[in-house]
């Protein structure tokens, strides 16, 4: 294994010192940093970082090929660095159990990662990939809105493939493993529906029981709100062509959209 002490580093950590980890796997902007900071409202929860996504604190893991599968992965660094930062915190807030973990790359290694780690629960995430491909845009482009038509469209074209790859990756994983999904419309529709499916998982029901449905979450650049379903915000930004060169990608995989239960939409 090519690794350096820089891009995985093994801090020392208390072994048997573990929380309970809770890995949601999902897709980039498919509303799980919402859902992440809706669960961390219990008092029972922490994230490792900012949205939840661990990776960034391991430069080996969140490097250009952190989405290929063969990429070679260090799992001791991982364990040691993600402990070590838990074991931290945890001395100075004694009441947390749980670490929500939703790096959205873990999904390509989520069997070989989370048999790290003494307890966890898996819960899969997707959004409407309509609004996720929208979102993916604006938020990956600044000036999205002053590209050209061309560019627009093979941005698109490529960001809805890649939504196609990573469904089939969380269909493929919650078929085999049994793994509970809650779909973002499902989340901001019925909120009290993430009690329901945590408190399904025995080492959560307790933490489930003290999340606040009704907390206010930071996400992005945008001010603590309430949550809302941001679809209808997202898609209004798409003009007919654009949502035509999404579904010539999407209707390739109808028995993909119908499991998430997602449908076409014709411009």
């Amino acid at each position: 294994m090519h690794t350096t002490v820089a891009n995985w580093p093994t801090p020392k950590y208390i072994p048997n010192y573990e929380p309970h980890f809770l890995f949601i796997l999902t897709p980039p902007f498919s509303g799980s940093t919402a859902l992440a900071e809706l669960i961390n409202s219990s008092h029972k929860t922490m994230i490792l970082r900012n949205k939840a996504e661990g990776q960034w604190l391991i430069s080996g893991l969140c490097d250009s090929e952190r989405w290929n599968p063969e990429k070679e992965i260090n799992y001791q660094s991982i364990k040691a660095v993600w402990l070590q930062k838990y074991q931290t915190v945890h001395r100075l807030v004694q009441n947390i159990e749980v670490v929500i973990e939703k790096s959205p790359p873990n999904m390509v290694r989520i069997e070989a990662l989370a048999v790290q780690f003494k307890s966890y629960s898996i819960l899969a995430n997707n959004r409407n990939p309509y609004a996720q491909c929208a979102s993916h845009l604006y938020r990956n482009n600044k000036d999205a809105q002053n590209l050209s038509a061309s560019t627009r469209l093979e941005i698109l074209a490529s960001v809805a493939n890649d939504w196609v790859v990573r469904s089939y990756t969380i269909q493929k994983l919650v078929q085999k493993l049994q793994l509970p999904l809650l779909t973002y419309e499902e989340f901001c529709q019925n909120l009290a529906a993430i009690i329901e499916i945590l408190s399904q998982f025995p080492d959560l029901k307790i933490m489930a029981a003290s999340i606040n449905p009704n907390a206010k979450v930071k996400v992005k650049d945008y001010q603590p709100q309430a949550i809302v379903n941001q679809n209808a915000r997202q898609l209004v930004n798409l003009n007919a062509s654009e949502i035509q060169c999404l579904t010539s990608v999407f209707e390739q995989h109808e028995a993909l959209l119908d499991f998430y239960a997602y449908k076409l939409t014709v411009a």
